[in-house]
């Protein structure tokens, strides 16, 4: 591949992965467009010590992350890596789901790819499946009797294997963060999400204030948003799904309140977009919430770990948190919070 040869130990390594992804997914800093496949060979079945310093006739490291994070990155370990020994990630151009149109009664879907023949698209839920080939135009349309539903499985694939796919586990825009995914549906911003009531990816908050319990609440749900999974916080709105709207003069100390106690309580930081929507003369803010493979934690000297389960924000559990990063927890966890 582009004239190197990589060559791993044997097939079923047990540091060894290997991974295909679908389009629109974060590679780095950056979201790209194509599927692509990953390899991945790591340190920790090798001889090197995790425990000490490695010295030589080179610069000295703290441990081997440390190492293969300066020669490779020219930075201080992130501790994403794992010490990875290589990295080889390869795009796959044949085709991808380039743009995806959702309307209530079809969706419509634009292909690209540098090989279309015999590539279908295939939209699946638990109860139904419809399939249309592709075609030299790239463009596709799928006909809804009952609008989008719950847990559908848009699949680009050959007769043999997937060559991308996006999941919507939700018919509600809340949970998707995805610029090649367009909702034209009426009200899409405001009445559609409204209309879906608080759920797994939708939350309404009345205000936002830096009152202790009013706070930890809203900042509970943005930790769960951000830790995984997505959402959006609408605030304006009461819990019985009333517009009350945030008046105009408060709109700009609103924003400037909600970005201080995120960045002040949150950490990483998550990314987030900020959106005001006007319903009947009100103001509801609308805080898009991107969810990322990783957690984010509350009250770092403290921390606290918070997951999403319907229309709820609730603790992790001592597994959950522990698989989140990458470790079977069977011990004492210390002063993290559960």
């Amino acid at each position: 591949m582009a004239g190197y040869k990589v060559v791993a130990p044997k097939p079923a390594a047990p540091n060894a992965t290997f991974e295909r992804i679908a389009g629109q997914r974060r590679f780095g800093a950056l979201v790209t467009a194509w599927p692509r496949t990953e390899w991945r060979i790591s340190g920790e079945q090798t001889s090197v010590r995790q425990d000490g310093l490695l010295i030589g006739n080179g610069p000295s490291y703290l441990n081997y992350t440390a190492a293969c994070s300066a020669f490779f990155d020219g930075a201080a370990p992130d501790h994403q890596g794992h010490g990875n020994l290589w990295r080889v990630i390869r795009h796959d151009r044949r085709a991808w789901l380039h743009r995806i149109k959702i309307t209530p009664v079809s969706v419509v879907v634009g292909v690209q790819g540098d090989d279309l023949r015999g590539v279908r698209l295939e939209l699946s839920s638990p109860t139904s499946s419809v399939s249309r080939p592709v075609g030299s135009t790239g463009r596709v349309t799928i006909r809804l009797s009952g609008g989008l539903g719950q847990h559908a499985l848009l699949l680009l694939r050959t007769a043999e294997e997937w060559l991308d796919y996006r999941y919507f586990d939700s018919p509600i825009p809340g949970s998707v963060q995805d610029a090649s995914v367009i909702f034209e549906q009426p009200g899409a911003d405001l009445e559609l999400l409204m209309a879906g009531g608080e759920g797994q990816y939708v939350e309404f908050k009345k205000t936002v204030t830096r009152q202790q319990e009013d706070k930890r609440s809203f900042l509970k749900t943005v930790a769960a948003f951000a830790s995984w999974n997505s959402g959006t916080v609408l605030v304006g709105i009461d819990d019985d799904g009333q517009v009350v709207g945030v008046p105009a003069d408060d709109r700009d100390k609103l924003q400037l309140l909600i970005a201080s106690i995120i960045r002040d309580s949150i950490e990483p930081e998550p990314t987030y977009v900020v959106r005001w929507v006007e319903h009947d003369g009100r103001h509801v803010l609308l805080l898009e919430v991107q969810g990322r493979p990783r957690w984010h934690v509350l009250e770092p000297k403290r921390p606290e770990f918070y997951v999403r389960r319907g229309a709820s924000t609730m603790p992790a559990k001592r597994e959950q948190i522990g698989e989140g990063f990458g470790q079977n927890v069977t011990g004492n966890l210390g002063q993290v919070r559960v």
